[in-house]
């Protein structure tokens, strides 16, 4: 028997993939990890004591909305790797304008007539930050890697990059509600270096972890 005619064979008895499958996949398995991150922050670090009055304030929802931006195109570009011969690039240039709102917003608190830079900049907790994002993105990562598991990512290294991406960005939105600070200068530095040390993470294991 020729190989074209063994691979034509085999491939007649495969059941089709029913639609919706990866996003089954990937849903269940990032819901699980997200709520063992919420569960890092609630029981490990513990939600901030002013959180009811911190809802109402502007770095707050600054906090919120960058990391929930940087999350979307995250799981994106996540479900992009899940898929052979997928387009990650248009995702992955995407979070490019998150970013340069946060960067734009720092610029104007930095120049206020008022400002105190180094304060905006370093504010309180900048010693420990970014490690504590990245703690808290662990079981996200962890999860999201198990669903890229089951689904067939080709190029691993941006799979798993792209994966603690994702995790990274989703950590940092549940460490807002431990996390005292507000300026944009800070959250543009010290939230994006944890989801960057969480997308190295990714990016390093990828290939370790993600082989079929």
């Amino acid at each position: 028997m020729q190989t074209d005619d063994l691979i034509a064979h085999l491939s007649n008895d495969l059941p089709p993939v029913r639609n919706g499958a990866v996003m089954r996949v990937l849903l269940s398995a990032i819901t699980l990890g997200v709520i063992g991150s919420t569960a890092v922050m609630v029981l490990v670090l513990h939600p901030r004591h002013d959180l009811a009055e911190a809802m109402t304030s502007f770095g707050m929802w600054t906090k919120l909305l960058y990391t929930f931006a940087l999350t979307a195109f995250g799981f994106w570009q996540v479900e992009r790797a899940g898929r052979p011969g997928a387009d990650m690039v248009r995702p992955a240039l995407l979070l490019a304008l998150p970013v340069l709102a946060i960067v734009l917003l720092s610029l104007i608190q930095m120049n206020a007539a008022d400002a105190d830079p180094r304060l905006l900049l370093m504010g309180h907790t900048a010693r420990t930050c970014a490690l504590l994002v990245t703690m808290t993105a662990l079981p996200t990562l962890a999860a999201t890697f198990w669903a890229l598991k089951r689904l067939a990512p080709t190029r691993l290294a941006l799979a798993g990059t792209g994966a603690g991406l994702f995790a990274g960005a989703a950590g940092a939105f549940v460490y807002s509600f431990h996390c005292p600070e507000g300026a944009a200068p800070f959250i543009a530095v010290w939230y994006s270096l944890g989801v960057a040390l969480t997308a190295a993470i990714g990016g390093f294991l990828g290939p370790r972890f993600l082989r079929w």
